[in-house]
């Protein structure tokens, strides 16, 4: 039986990147044929459509009262776009010629807009977790995040000129139906990839903290590497960052919206204060090291939040 659910892994991961080919030739065509900046494209149109797998959870945990899933899903999606899919990037572009001084620019700049203005963000959630998230609370998540597009829109614009319109055949006709492959292949990855876990005697905490949160992170981590591999860096940063500020804001605003979320604080202070200590101490000296070993670093911050959870809980 382990070798079917291997053999639908390993086709379903087909799937998945080339799925995410096609989304990224996709989403420059709708920025090139609608004038806007590719990194802006990917921080709105591709950061919001790859993170649809933690909304729709989000959704589901809403209306059976769940804010301990609401609140895992968003800091194991936060903690596994920081630690493989930027990761990644900052790996695969170490090795390509065209990654020249002005992308290198570019990706400082973002990251510096993600991971100072996000530990804000998560200063002003802690504040109102200490009594769960109220509706005022979930509002003052959803007004921060229309504060952080608004940077990242300001950002893209100072080194990337607005694209020429340009003629394009529809490519929303191709992004969507790309994407809903793409969506559906990496929950056959997370489906047969926990079966697997399960046959192997792995327990269910484990897989949850590692494979469903890495799952839902799937479409990030293989946009942004197939945009990365075709020297669009704007579009897999944008990528990154965009879901970042998603899954910190939107996902337990719009659930506070709905009803006041009532969480247990203890499960996760910890985790949460790793994730923004990691990055802020990380990204203080990040224009001082060689890409390999930011994508090292950021790699083994996350398995280090692995195994804190793992032994905490």
């Amino acid at each position: 039986m382990i070798f079917i659910y291997l053999a639908v892994t390993f086709i379903s991961f087909i799937f998945v990147f080339k799925s995410a080919d096609i989304i990224i030739r996709s989403s420059v065509a709708i920025a090139d044929h609608y004038g806007i900046s590719r990194v802006f494209i990917g921080v709105v149109l591709v950061g919001l459509s790859t993170s649809a797998p933690e909304i729709f959870v989000t959704a589901i945990a809403s209306v059976l009262n769940k804010p301990q899933i609401i609140m895992g899903n968003a800091s194991g999606s936060i903690a596994a776009n920081t630690g493989i899919a930027m990761a990644l990037i900052f790996w695969i572009a170490s090795g390509l010629p065209s990654y020249n001084e002005r992308h290198q620019k570019i990706t400082d700049k973002f990251t510096a807009v993600n991971f100072v203005f996000l530990p804000a963000g998560a200063a002003c959630m802690f504040f109102v977790i200490r009594n769960g998230i109220s509706r005022t609370g979930g509002l003052i998540l959803l007004i921060a995040l229309a504060a952080y597009l608004f940077l990242s829109s300001k950002a893209s614009e100072e080194f990337f000129k607005v694209a020429e319109t340009s003629p394009a055949a529809r490519p929303f006709a191709i992004f969507f139906p790309a994407l809903a492959v793409l969506l559906l292949s990496s929950r056959v990855v997370v489906w047969s990839s926990a079966n697997m876990a399960r046959l192997l005697g792995i327990s269910e905490f484990v897989i949850a903290v590692t494979i469903i949160a890495v799952g839902t992170s799937i479409p990030e981590i293989a946009t942004s590497i197939s945009a990365t591999r075709d020297g669009e860096y704007g579009l897999a940063v944008g990528d990154i960052v965009g879901s970042q500020a998603f899954n910190l804001y939107l996902l337990p605003g719009i659930a506070a919206l709905f009803g006041p979320l009532k969480i247990d604080n203890s499960r996760f202070i910890f985790g949460w204060m790793f994730i923004i200590l990691a990055q802020l101490l990380f990204f203080i000296y990040v224009r001082k090291i060689p890409l390999r070993l930011k994508a090292s670093v950021l790699f083994a911050t996350y398995i280090l939040y692995i195994i804190s959870d793992i032994k905490i809980f």
